[in-house]
């Protein structure tokens, strides 16, 4: 068998060093290192020493491997097929089944929560629930698989966390704000909700701006259906 080596000799330059100890066609068996070619066996022209270079450094690069992603645009059969589904909580598990061998082999798993007027809110599992990237998990992979199998007709996706609160009320959001109260009446204020109606939600608030912001924002924060929160005195 023919063994064929090449070594760079300085900037620009080559040197192709060609042993023959077969005479089969095609193995080389004219050695020349000072020859802008390569001749073989039974062969009428020779060959560039430039061509079979380019030719060994393209079945070199030829040889890794990549890892695709498994939520990168080329999945696993039929996740991205044009087939859609009716937006139902079994169908929408159904489709994370697609997506569920990646989650847990990282030691995590997605369940299916609640599927309301278009809205459908998952809780993922463990290691996905403290992973920094759990965020990107939903976006990047859980959620683009959702759209792309019920496209319109899902019109959010929420995460659900352990803590979160099923049902909002009044008692709810003031046992919420018993965590801020301490602070409020150190500033000689004082904080009572009084009324929760879908969306809004109104505050009797008495003391300091600053602190009635973050009023605000650890209620929006806790209740993700309350997105006006209205402070009256």
């Amino acid at each position: 068998m023919a063994s064929l080596a090449t070594s760079m000799a300085g900037a620009g330059s080559s040197k192709i060093l060609v042993s023959s100890c077969s005479i089969r066609v095609g193995f080389p068996v004219i050695a020349d290192q000072n020859s802008r070619f390569v001749s073989f066996a039974y062969s009428h022209r020779p060959i560039p020493r430039t061509a079979i270079l380019r030719r060994v450094a393209i079945n070199a690069s030829s040889q890794g491997e990549t890892t695709a992603s498994p939520f990168a645009s080329v999945a696993s059969p039929g996740l991205y097929s044009a087939q859609t589904f009716d937006l139902t909580p079994e169908n929408v598990d159904l489709v994370l089944e697609d997506v569920r061998p990646f989650l847990i082999a990282d030691g995590g798993n997605v369940d299916v929560v609640s599927v309301e007027d278009g809205v459908v809110s998952l809780k993922l599992q463990g290691a996905c629930t403290s992973c920094p990237s759990s965020s990107t998990t939903m976006t990047m992979g859980i959620e683009r698989v959702l759209k792309e199998k019920f496209g319109d007709t899902v019109k959010d996706i929420r995460q659900v966390f352990d803590d979160e609160v099923k049902q909002i009320d009044v008692e709810a959001v003031n046992a919420h704000l018993d965590i801020l109260r301490p602070a409020i009446k150190n500033y000689g204020g004082s904080v009572q909700v009084l009324a929760v109606e879908g969306e809004d939600c109104l505050v009797k608030y008495v003391g300091p701006e600053s602190i009635g912001m973050g009023i605000r924002a650890a209620i929006k924060e806790k209740f993700k259906d309350i997105s006006n929160v209205t402070f009256t005195s």
